[in-house]
C-alpha cells in the first residue's frame, strides 16, 4: 500500500513538473516541405531561461533548439541527444540537413505565452 502512495505521489509531482514547461504538439501534415524530422509528430518546449528543446513523442528523448538549450545540456542541467540524430537531409542541398528555423520560431512563441 505504502508504494502504491508513494508512486502516485511521484506522479502528482512529475505533472507539476510538466506542467511549469511550455509545450505544443506539430506534426509533418502541418508544415509540409518545411518538416525537419525524421518523426511525424513531434514536441516543442519552453524550459527554464528560454531553453529551447524538441522532444521525440515515442521515445521521450529531448533535442535542443537553441544556444541556451545546449548550454543547459553541456552544463549537465538537462540531458539530451544532439539535435542532428532526428533531422533530415535537405534534398534540394545535398549534405546538409533541413532547417529548424520554423521551429525554433514556433517554440520561442511559447516562451512568450
Amino acid at each position: 500500500m505504502r508504494s502504491v502512495i508513494l508512486g502516485i505521489a511521484l506522479m502528482v509531482t512529475a505533472t507539476g513538473a510538466l506542467a511549469a514547461d511550455r509545450l505544443v504538439n506539430v506534426t509533418k501534415l502541418e508544415y509540409g516541405k518545411q518538416w525537419a524530422f525524421t518523426r511525424e509528430e513531434v514536441t516543442l518546449q519552453c524550459r527554464k531561461g528560454e531553453a529551447l528543446f524538441v522532444l521525440n513523442n515515442s521515445t521521450l528523448m529531448q533535442y535542443p533548439l537553441n544556444k541556451v538549450a545546449e548550454e543547459q545540456v553541456k552544463a549537465g542541467q538537462q540531458r539530451a541527444q544532439p539535435l542532428k540524430v532526428i533531422l533530415l537531409d535537405d534534398a534540394n542541398n545535398p549534405g546538409q540537413k533541413m532547417s529548424v528555423q520554423p521551429f525554433v520560431e514556433r517554440a520561442t512563441k511559447l516562451c512568450s505565452d
